[in-house]
């Protein structure tokens, strides 16, 4: 005897079938399917990508307080001559009634009567530091360019490093790659604070900014590649604020230690907040999937599911398989990424902006910083601003979705150019402190969202190779800045201002003629997919 099915039965049956229907008709893949999508099935703004965001992004906070402590590393203080080079001794304090002090030339000689006497030692006004690198090397009067050198030295090894760990992190994952990055670091940063000569402390302050801009550059864009697109630009920027942080704390620390090799130990400290975890890190998913590795990113994206709370069809790996991802690495050749940055018209504007905006944003973020130090009363209030008003740049998070990446970035390009233009017209002060902290709110947030647009403009082929070539030109615009902020400081104090005014309105020019609007578009996976946006 055969049993009948009741009326609710057959209601309850047809509603199953229904939503076995819309879930089948949700794992169905689309013709145009792209990473993207299968991406957002894993959940690509969820548990998974909050805990990737906090682990990586401590990349920021450690390259902040590398890069920005140099600031009070090469401050110079008051100096004067205490001896000359007839081994006389010239010393007595300044503040006493009839001591006739100079910085560099024998107190008392008189250009008239021939060449100055040069002075051959100095003594240093400790009221603020109680050690500098300017003072334990005696980088003063024909040695003040030293000074500069120091932060030159730095961009120019983070200049050759940026494109090596940029293709190390192409060649062998980004997760490789940035556990490379943190041990170098965690080994040469102490080592900077042991150096006993300028040679020494050249190299291990090239050593220091070199690992610390692979980590950061491999950090990142394992983030990034890991993030679904409608999240991606509020992850890239929250990703960020540890660097505002990071800045914070180097005006902390600069003020409790005076010194600048325990300021070096700092650095090295925030380096090891970065060891335990660097092991943890998955390998992007994105990267597997552009290298042939299906099942590994398979398995990558299902790891992602769990953790968000979610499950993936089951033929995801092959779905994967028929995605238009790049060819693995192994097939090209080793100079391959770089080439293809410049393998047609488009992608050679796009490489030649790209590397014109970051050195104009260089040159203008870091000499900012350098010109407000100097030009402020207290140079850890200047440092400390410098950091706080990173954070209210963060505003920048909703408009680049409703306003776009494009016209926000010229934004705070043109910003910047307008808020440190009229530096010339105010009195020196803190009304110049004010337009200085002005332009940093506008090209702080320049920088966060410029970081979110080269991922998204460049494919996935070459993005660590993009970044690399960002990296490079990030570090020629910051070994300028201060020969910028100093040495045109030092002909008139408010000729940096006007230099970094006229180049920030380039950029905002360069930005709108130039890059594509990327936003709520998938992210393009080759070069041939960048001929279509515009």
């Amino acid at each position: 005897m055969t049993g009948s099915i009741k009326p609710h039965q057959t209601d309850s049956l047809e509603m199953t079938a229904v939503q076995e229907s819309e879930v089948a008709k949700r794992e169905e893949p689309s013709q145009e399917e792209t990473f993207d999508d299968l991406l957002e099935l894993a959940g690509g703004g969820g548990r998974f990508q909050l805990l990737l965001v906090f682990a990586t992004s401590l990349g920021a906070l450690t390259a902040a307080i590398d890069t920005f402590c140099i600031v009070f590393k090469v401050d110079s203080p008051d100096h004067w001559c205490v001896r000359d080079a007839a081994n006389n001794s010239l010393s007595c304090v300044p503040t006493e009634a009839g001591c006739e002090v100079e910085s560099c030339f024998v107190p008392g000689s008189n250009a008239t009567d021939g060449p100055r006497p040069a002075c051959v030692q100095w003594q240093f006004d400790h009221s603020v530091y109680q050690s500098t690198v300017v003072t334990d090397f005696e980088l003063v009067c024909d040695r003040s360019d030293l000074r500069s050198m120091v932060f030159t030295v730095q961009m120019l090894a983070a200049l050759v490093a940026a494109p090596l760990f940029g293709i190390l992190g192409d060649w062998y994952g980004r997760a490789r790659g940035a556990a490379v990055t943190v041990i170098l670091f965690t080994v040469f940063a102490p080592l900077m604070a042991a150096a006993t000569s300028l040679w020494t402390l050249l190299v291990g302050a090239a050593a220091t900014a070199a690992t610390h801009t692979g980590l950061y550059i491999c950090l990142f864009t394992l983030c990034m590649e890991s993030v679904g697109e409608r999240h991606r630009s509020v992850a890239g920027l929250v990703w960020v604020l540890p660097w505002a942080a990071g800045i914070m704390l180097t005006a902390a620390a600069g003020w409790l230690l005076r010194s600048w090799w325990q300021l070096q130990l700092v650095c090295a400290a925030a380096g090891l907040l970065l060891l335990p975890g660097v092991w943890l890190l998955p390998e992007s998913p994105r990267w597997l999937a552009a290298h042939g590795r299906t099942e590994r990113a398979a398995a990558g994206l299902r790891q992602i599911a769990a953790v968000n709370g979610l499950a993936l069809p089951a033929d995801v790996a092959e779905r994967l398989r028929r995605l238009s991802l790049a060819p693995p690495v192994a097939d090209a050749s080793r100079c391959r990424e770089a080439l293809l940055l410049f393998s047609s018209r488009r992608m050679c504007c796009l490489s030649l902006a790209t590397a014109w905006l970051w050195v104009v944003m260089a040159v203008v973020y870091y000499g900012i910083a350098f010109d407000a130090a100097q030009l402020a009363d207290n140079a850890y209030l200047a440092m400390l601003l410098s950091g706080l008003v990173e954070v209210p740049s963060m505003a920048a998070v909703p408009l680049i979705d409703r306003l776009g990446r494009r016209p926000v970035m010229a934004a705070t390009y043109l910003l910047t150019g307008a808020a440190i233009l009229p530096v010339p017209a105010v009195p020196p002060g803190w009304p110049v402190l004010l337009l200085g902290m002005l332009g940093k709110l506008a090209i702080g947030a320049g920088f966060g969202v410029i970081y979110v647009h080269l991922e998204e403009y460049m494919p996935t082929e070459v993005r660590n190779a993009a970044l690399g070539l960002s990296t490079m030109a990030e570090s020629v615009g910051g070994a300028l800045s201060p020969h910028v902020a100093y040495g045109l400081g030092g002909w008139h104090w408010a000729a940096p201002s006007v230099v970094f005014g006229v180049l920030a309105v380039s950029a905002g020019l360069v930005t709108l003629l130039v890059l594509p609007e990327t936003a709520g578009r998938p992210l393009p996976e080759t070069v041939r997919d960048v001929q279509k946006t515009r």
